[in-house]
């Protein structure tokens, strides 16, 4: 009896495994050229997150940002509120520090939490105050953040999050995000912040043709085995093919 090992390593068969092999990779290759292409013509999704725009023609008071939403920098006019807290354990320029955080009214009358500046140390007082006449800030528009476990009786918190900070200013309507704030106010720093990240749609036809080339490569080996394995079983059975003998009417 012949072993399927036994069969694939005779010469003929060692042949043509080597010929599916190099058929395999040139799949393969095929595969790998397809997946370049997909990635050359993705199509880079262009969105001017540098152009100021007024803030209430992207989002809704109380409604998330959207991908492209998020990071542009918006404009929006409105007055100071009272509204002020600190949020701590702000990295910037390599150094932990704190944000101050005010509130922003809008002239529709929706709360903005907004993010002044940055310091090692904020001293509140010094930048608490009511300006009744309107005014217009520029800045980054950023998603809200996690609610937070800080120190409410203090005012000092960890994150800067809509769900907190609509309860502590009273706000009948506030935006789901905050505003870091352009041309923060001495002696705090503006607040650094990078432009969102653009996305890319690859070509799904290149990518579904990669996956062809590869079950294709697949199918080869494959093909090999199952050509073996039918050579077994035929030196193994040489007249399992043949025919059997017609019956003869008993005489």
């Amino acid at each position: 009896m012949v072993t399927w090992w036994q069969m694939a390593r005779r010469p003929r068969w060692l042949g043509v495994l080597a010929f599916v092999i190099a058929l395999a990779a040139i799949f393969v290759l095929l595969s790998q050229w397809q997946i370049g292409r997909a990635i050359a013509e993705a199509t880079v999704i262009e969105v001017d997150s540098e152009t100021a725009v007024p803030l209430e023609s992207i989002v809704d008071p109380g409604r998330a940002l959207s991908g492209e939403a998020g990071g542009r920098r918006v404009t929006v006019e409105g007055t100071w509120s009272a509204g002020v807290v600190i949020v701590e354990d702000r990295p910037q320029v390599r150094q932990s520090g704190q944000w101050l955080v005010r509130n922003f009214v809008t002239t529709a009358g929706d709360c903005l939490p907004v993010a002044v500046g940055w310091a090692t140390t904020v001293n509140p007082a010094e930048f608490v105050f009511i300006d009744d006449a309107p005014s217009t800030i520029t800045g980054r528009i950023v998603p809200t953040e996690a609610a937070s476990d800080g120190d409410y009786m203090d005012d000092r918190l960890t994150v800067v999050s809509s769900a907190d900070l609509v309860n502590r200013w009273q706000c009948d309507s506030m935006y789901a995000g905050f505003l870091a704030m352009e041309g923060a106010p001495a002696p705090l720093d503006t607040i650094a912040t990078v432009r969102p990240a653009q996305d890319a749609s690859l070509n799904w036809l290149n990518l579904f043709y990669a996956a062809e080339w590869i079950v294709f490569a697949g199918f080869a080996l494959y093909f090999w085995y199952r050509v073996v394995l039918d050579a077994v079983e035929r030196e193994n059975d040489p007249d399992g093919d043949q025919p059997n003998p017609a019956p003869t009417p008993d005489n």
